[in-house]
C-alpha cells in the first residue's frame, strides 16, 4: 500500500530518517515510563493512596503492553506496517489524555493500561520495519542506530518530568506525551510509506497463528536471545518500579535531584549504544553479546551484593545501574537483530512473541518487587542481580557458538 507520500510498499526511507523515527516512536515508551517516575510520590498523595498503587499503575502499563504484542504482529503481517502504526499512535494519543483527566487511581490504572496496549504497536512496528528493510548486521547496526536516537529519551524524559511536576502538577506530564503522540501521529501519517514486501492473508487465522507462534518458540536460538533480551528488561523494569520509592522515599532524593540521577544513570546506556554500533561495524553479533553479558552479570551481582550488605546510600544502587545499562547496550541490539533475522515470512509474529515475553517478564518483576517491599532497597536490588546473571545461562546452554552471526 502506497503511503500519501506516494512511495510503494517496500520503498526504503532514507537510513538518517528511518533511525530518527522508529528511535521516536520507540522513545514512547521511555517517555510513558520515566517522565512519570519523578512524580510518582507525588500522585500518590494527590489522588490520597499509597506507592504501591501508583507502582501498580506503571504494572498495569506493562501488561498493556506485554497484551498488545501478541495482536500487533499478526494484525501488521496481514494489513500493513503502516495503519496499525497510525492506529496505535491514535489511540496512545487518546489514553495520555485520558491519564491527564484521570479523577482516580482506579481510574489512571485503567487508562495506563489502555496507554501500554496503544503503546505497544510502535514498539511492534518498529521491529518490523526494520527486518522489512535490511537484514543481518545491516539490520544490527539500524538497531543500534535506532537505540541511539532511543536513548535520549530516559536521559531528557526524568528531568523534564521532575520540573514540569514540580511546576505544573503530575497531570502536565501527560499532556506533554499527548502532545508528542500528535507530532509523531502526523509524522507517519505524511511522511512514512508501507514497508511490508506482501501481506500474509493468513496471518490472523487462529489456528495459522497458533502453528506460528509453535514454530518461533520452538527454535532454540529464538528461545536463547528471548531469554537474553527478556532478563535485560526485567532488570531495567526492576529498576524503573522501584527506584522512585528507594531513591526518593528511603534514600531522600528531591523529585529534582531523583530526575539528574536517573538521567545520568541512563546516559550510559546511550554511551553503550555508540560503542556497540561500531563494534559491531568489524565484528559478529557474538562478539558483542558474550562481553554484554559478562558485564551485566558482575554489574547485577555487585548491586544485590550492596543491597544485602544494607549500604544505605543511593550510589550502591546507581552506580552498579549504570553499568547494568552500558552492558544492557551491548545485548539489546544485536540479540534482537539475530532474533529477527531467524525468520522471514512471520516476521510481525516473531516480533510480538518477542515483546510479549520481554514484557510480561518486565510486569511480573515488577509485580514481585511491589509485593515483597518492605521499605528496604533488597527486592529491587535481588531481583536485578538474578536478571544480570539469565543472559550468560542462555548464550551457555541455548546459543551454541558459530551459530550466533
Amino acid at each position: 500500500m502506497g503511503g500519501p507520500t506516494g512511495r510503494g510498499a517496500g520503498a526504503k526511507p532514507h537510513p538518517a530518517f528511518l533511525a530518527v523515527l522508529l528511535g521516536m516512536l520507540l522513545a514512547t515508551l521511555s517517555l510513558s515510563i520515566d517522565l512519570t517516575l519523578p512524580s510518582a510520590t507525588r500522585t500518590a498523595d494527590s489522588l490520597g493512596v499509597g506507592d504501591a498503587a501508583v507502582q501498580f499503575s506503571l504494572t498495569a502499563f506493562m501488561t498493556g503492553l506485554a497484551a498488545g504484542q501478541l495482536v500487533y504482529g499478526p494484525v501488521s503481517d496481514r494489513f500493513g506496517r503502516r495503519p496499525v502504526l497510525i492506529f496505535g499512535l491514535g489511540l496512545y494519543l487518546a489514553a495520555s489524555v485520558g491519564c491527564a483527566f484521570a479523577p482516580s487511581i482506579e481510574a489512571l490504572i485503567g487508562f495506563r493500561a489502555l496507554h501500554g496496549f496503544a503503546a505497544c504497536a510502535m514498539s511492534v512496528v518498529a521491529r518490523a520495519l526494520v527486518r522489512d528493510l535490511y537484514r543481518d548486521e545491516a539490520a544490527a547496526r539500524m538497531y543500534a542506530y535506532v537505540m541511539m536516537v532511543h536513548s535520549v529519551a530516559p536521559i531528557a524524559a526524568p528531568i523534564v518530568g521532575a520540573y514540569l511536576a514540580d511546576g505544573f502538577g503530575w497531570r502536565s506530564v501527560f499532556w506533554l506525551i499527548a502532545a508528542y503522540a500528535a507530532v509523531l501521529l502526523v509524522t507517519v501519517w505524511f511522511g512514512l510509506a508501507e514497508s511490508l514486501p506482501a501481506r500474509n492473508p493468513r496471518a490472523t487465522r487462529p489456528g495459522d497463528l497458533l502453528r506460528t507462534y509453535g514454530r518461533v518458540l520452538a527454535h532454540r536460538l529464538f528461545l536463547g536471545y528471548l531469554l537474553c533480551m527478556g532478563a535485560c528488561y526485567a532488570g531495567l523494569f526492576g529498576f524503573l518500579s522501584g527506584s522512585p520509592a528507594v531513591l526518593m522515599r528511603q534514600f531522600g532524593l528531591a523529585e529534582t535531584d531523583y530526575g539528574l540521577v536517573f538521567a545520568a544513570t541512563m546516559a550510559t546506556h546511550l554511551a553503550g549504544t555508540v560503542a556497540s554500533a561500531r563494534l559491531l561495524r568489524r565484528r559478529g553479533i557474538r562478539t558483542v553479546i558474550v562481553p554484554g553479558a559478562l558485564g551485566m552479570a558482575a554489574c547485577g551481582l555487585a548491586m544485590g551484593g550492596l543491597g544485602l550488605a544494607r549500604v544505605d546510600h543511593a550510589a550502591a544502587v546507581i552506580l552498579p545501574m549504570a553499568g547494568f545499562m552500558f552492558a544492557f547496550s551491548f545485548i539489546v541490539p544485536p540479540a534482537q537483530a539475530a532474533a529477527m533475522s531467524l525468520f522471514d515470512a512471520n516476521t510481525g509474529a516473531a516480533a510480538s512473541m518477542m515483546g510479549f515475553f520481554q514484557l510480561a517478564v518486565s510486569a511480573a518483576t515488577g509485580a514481585l518487587i511491589g509485593h515483597f517491599a518492605d521499605g528496604t532497597q533488597i527486592p529491587m536490588t535481588t531481583a536485578i542481580a538474578v536478571a544480570g546473571l539469565i543472559p550468560i545461562v542462555a548464550l551457555t546452554l541455548m546459543v551454541r557458538p558459530g551459530r550466533a552471526g
